[in-house]
């Protein structure tokens, strides 16, 4: 995003180039994407469910799930991973704080930097989540075949390879 004069965002072109073709395989996967957005009600229930149990909003879910995952962050980079702007990052981990969920610390070498980390609660809440995200998954690709399994981490690695570096 970039700014105009009068402050509003506007979206950034995207530097990537492609012929008609992709960009037709790209509709094309889009389409398969939406698809599966929609069916992945299976998985999201039980996501929302504890999201519901536990008050929840999907920002303060995916900081919770972003800390537990990656271990402690600086707030400029959670605010990214869990892509949520910045004027409200703040605000999300100072809920989370005061449910005892997160904790934050001024950086040992920078005063200035604020680093975030889960607390014992926040770790068992974060078990919990991954327990339910890995149960719903392992249930899905436990109804593949080991040919299907290996088929679907290799595109998944392909994928990451590709999106990591920005590549053709």
């Amino acid at each position: 995003m970039v700014r105009t004069k009068k402050g509003a965002k506007k979206a950034t072109p995207s530097p990537l180039k492609c012929t008609p073709a992709q960009r037709e395989l790209g509709a094309s996967l889009l389409q398969k994407l939406m698809s599966f957005n929609r069916a992945r009600a299976v998985l999201r229930d039980p996501i929302s469910q504890l999201c519901q149990e536990e008050d929840l909003s999907s920002p303060q879910f995916h900081v919770i799930l972003w800390l537990g995952y990656d271990g402690p962050l600086h707030t400029g980079e959670l605010s990214r991973l869990a892509d949520i702007n910045d004027k409200s990052i703040t605000g999300v981990v100072d809920r989370l704080e005061h449910r005892g969920l997160v904790a934050r610390t001024r950086h040992p070498d920078d005063r200035r930097t604020v680093v975030n980390t889960l607390t014992a609660a926040g770790r068992a809440l974060y078990a919990e989540i991954a327990n339910r995200i890995e149960t719903g998954l392992g249930f899905f690709i436990g109804t593949m075949d080991p040919l299907e399994q290996e088929i679907t981490f290799r595109l998944a690695d392909r994928l990451l390879t590709l999106m990591s570096s920005g590549s053709k």
